[in-house]
């Protein structure tokens, strides 16, 4: 059995139906009940749901000492790098100290696998591309460029493989980046597009800001799924991106006119990126790993194939024609 933390969440969803597929019995773990998105996504066969805060320890031992799991998907987090630019005390309290939490308690409850999600804001200002595992967290004048919430990510993963050299704990670390798809919440241009699109009304693309990656939420819970029972031999430290060269305000505009012509489309000349934090980080990612090691393929061949999905799920959501 495999529990999931963060499973009524967007990515959390997506990653159980990906590891339910894959022959494993879901254990989901939020404080929320599940989403209408989530239900959607999972279908009538909803996995069985604890609803417990992976900020109280003492309840999250009580459920790993009842129900031992034989691995943990961690996806639980506070994932606003904005809101946390200047409150570090906050990132550790949401990110890190409920991640040391569930590392202990798979350490003295005999849990066989720890999967953490982490991030690509956990990386500096990029040294050079395609960027890989080997890349550098820390340079001698900077360190993670995500603000806090990179911080709090970049201690996590320590922590992760500190576990992983002291105990019998096998740990992978996801690091995804800019995760789009059906029942998104953290727009990044995307959700607010798409979705307007499918209901018919105008919608706003800005014109500005750096080139960033669009990665499948269906690609990323297939790797995490994969991670969970993956060869005890692969590498600890993956990425879960598109592989391919970063989309820039004017490609993506080009790519949401041509998947959508009848779209009603009003530029901006807005920075997609206002406050900055996400330009050092973003950069074409070594997927290979993940291919090789994982068996993850791409769900999609092209950028336009998945807004594609993404709208024909979302319609289907609403029940419109």
């Amino acid at each position: 059995m495999i529990l999931i933390t963060g499973a009524t969440g967007f990515i959390g969803s997506h990653t159980a139906r990906a590891v339910r597929d894959r022959g494993h019995e879901v254990l989901a773990v939020s404080r929320y009940d599940w989403r209408d998105e989530a239900r959607f996504v999972l279908g009538a066969e909803l996995p069985e749901l604890a609803r417990v805060h992976t900020g109280d320890p003492a309840a999250l031992e009580t459920l790993v000492e009842e129900r031992r799991p034989d691995a943990i998907i961690h996806l639980d987090a506070f994932v606003n790098p904005v809101a946390l630019r200047d409150d570090p005390a906050r990132a550790v309290e949401a990110n890190v100290e409920p991640t040391l939490a569930l590392l202990e308690l798979s350490r003295r409850y005999g849990v066989g696998r720890f999967v953490l999600a982490s991030t690509v804001a956990v990386l500096p200002s990029i040294r050079y591309e395609p960027i890989d595992a080997a890349h550098p967290l820390v340079t001698p004048r900077e360190g993670p460029a995500g603000g806090f919430y990179g911080v709090s990510k970049a201690v996590s993963e320590i922590l992760a493989l500190g576990y992983a050299d002291a105990f019998p704990l096998d740990v992978r670390i996801i690091r995804p980046s800019a995760v789009y798809g059906f029942g998104m919440q953290w727009p990044i241009g995307v959700k607010p597009v798409v979705e307007g699109i499918v209901e018919g009304r105008e919608v706003e693309i800005p014109t500005s800001g750096p080139p960033r990656d669009f990665t499948p939420v269906e690609d990323v819970a297939a790797i995490f799924a994969a991670a969970a029972d993956c060869p005890a031999d692969a590498d600890r430290v993956f990425f879960a991106a598109t592989g391919l060269p970063l989309t820039t305000p004017a490609e993506y505009l080009d790519v949401v006119r041509t998947t959508f012509p009848d779209a009603r489309i009003r530029t901006v000349d807005e920075d997609a990126d206002p406050a900055g934090v996400e330009s050092r980080y973003r950069g074409v990612v070594d997927m290979s790993p993940a291919r090789d090691q994982l068996g993850v393929e791409p769900a999609f061949a092209t950028l336009g194939d998945g807004l594609r999905h993404y709208a024909e799920q979302y319609r289907r959501f609403r029940g419109a024609p």
